[in-house]
């Protein structure tokens, strides 16, 4: 049985990266927007695959663990554990042991075959395949079909059996309504509904930590895919703020309470009046985004002081270390009590750094104008020959 908790390790697996990162095959999208791993390829070392866009038809011939922003596309084999993240997931290969995956969209084709459990969330999961364990499933909407070797447990808004499923265990399910069982349907167990019990407050249940990260995996993938451009496209201000983090956090910190606490005051000021009225909006549209950038660089420096490796920071290392450094803080997070504590210090170092971040720059010599000729006082006329 995968329990609840097992799910921790769809974002908490680049956490567990950097203590065995020697064994690790690291292999990134570079300069493109599509990481392929092309058919008849084989990865020999436990792997990691970071990319926009993942496309994957080779061979793992241990775990494979595949990060991608906007869409994994898998039709290859892995000999061990296949662990997945991104906005839409199709997976139509084969995987010899357990399987993670979360993606808004997710779905398992009629050609992919999981030999081991499977653990799934998303916002709408599709199961077409065969899965010879057991199936823990959260989503909002499921729709089951293929073979399953084992018991399939599901919460969902609303689920769905395909006619001609095939069910060898129980199937535990937890939604407003039973789902429609055809005839054509074989549960080889019992099909029992499981009551959701919502949590009091302060109360700490399975329900309301499987609730909690299904909520965080969504912002955590949010962040990502916003702190990709942000690392791309502005190195030097993210490099420069991640530097001013680490060599001054009593300046940044100042620099950070002045803006957080100061720039509402700043706002409404500029909207008392009518001229200040476009002011106000734009000042109130950077205190936003400065506020939610504010993470991703914590974010950057928490993984920074996971992940030590020398050598030239690609882009790669950089959004590794991200995506390491977010997971850390989402998980956190989804735990009760700890946003609270965690909001305003991550909100005030973030912003401090962004906006006292040491940017690297160049002094350009501006070169002097020719000199001038000496002036010559012109003499007088001359004559013409008589």
């Amino acid at each position: 049985m995968i329990r609840p908790g097992s799910i921790l390790a769809v974002c908490a697996f680049l956490l567990l990266a950097p203590r065995t990162a020697h064994a690790f095959h690291l292999r990134t999208a570079d300069g493109t927007n599509r990481l392929e791993l092309a058919a008849g390829e084989t990865l020999e070392r436990e792997s990691l695959l970071l990319g926009p866009d993942v496309d994957i038809r080779g061979r793992a011939l241990r775990d494979l663990w595949v990060l991608a922003g906007a869409s994994i596309r898998y039709e290859g084999e892995s000999a061990g554990d296949l662990r997945m993240l991104s906005r839409t997931t199709v997976i139509d290969g084969h995987a010899s042991e357990n399987l993670w995956a979360y993606g808004m969209g997710l779905q398992l084709t009629t050609n992919s075959v999981v030999n081991g459990q499977a653990a799934l969330l998303g916002q709408t999961i599709v199961c077409e395949g065969r899965i010879d364990g057991d199936a823990w499933i959260l989503a909002r909407t499921v729709t089951l079909g293929g073979q399953w070797g084992g018991t399939v447990r599901v919460q969902a808004a609303e689920i769905r059996v395909m006619p001609g499923t095939r069910i060898a265990g129980d199937l535990v399910y937890t939604a407003p309504k039973a789902p429609v069982i055809d005839s054509s349907v074989v549960v080889g167990g019992a099909v029992e509904p499981r009551a959701a019990m919502l949590p009091e407050a302060g109360e700490f249940s399975p329900v309301a930590l499987q609730s909690r990260l299904m909520l965080h995996g969504y912002l955590f993938l949010a962040a990502l895919l916003v702190g990709m451009p942000f690392v791309g496209f502005f190195p030097m201000l993210s490099g420069g703020a991640l530097h001013s983090l680490r060599s001054s956090p009593w300046r940044v910190l100042l620099i950070g309470l002045a803006a957080i606490l100061g720039g509402p005051f700043l706002i409404a000021f500029a909207a008392m009046t009518i001229i200040g009225i476009p002011l106000a909006i734009l000042l109130a549209a950077l205190y936003l985004l400065v506020l939610y950038l504010s993470h991703l660089v914590v974010a950057l420096w928490v993984g920074h002081w996971i992940i030590r490796s020398s050598g030239p920071a690609t882009f790669g290392r950089v959004l590794t270390r991200l995506a390491a450094g977010l997971a850390v803080l989402y998980i956190a997070a989804a735990l009760p009590g700890i946003l609270s504590l965690l909001g305003l210090p991550v909100a005030v170092l973030g912003a401090g750094a962004l906006l006292g971040a040491r940017l690297p720059g160049t002094l350009v010599a501006i070169p002097h104008p020719p000199g001038m000729p000496p002036f010559q006082k012109p003499g007088p006329p001359e004559q013409p020959p008589s």
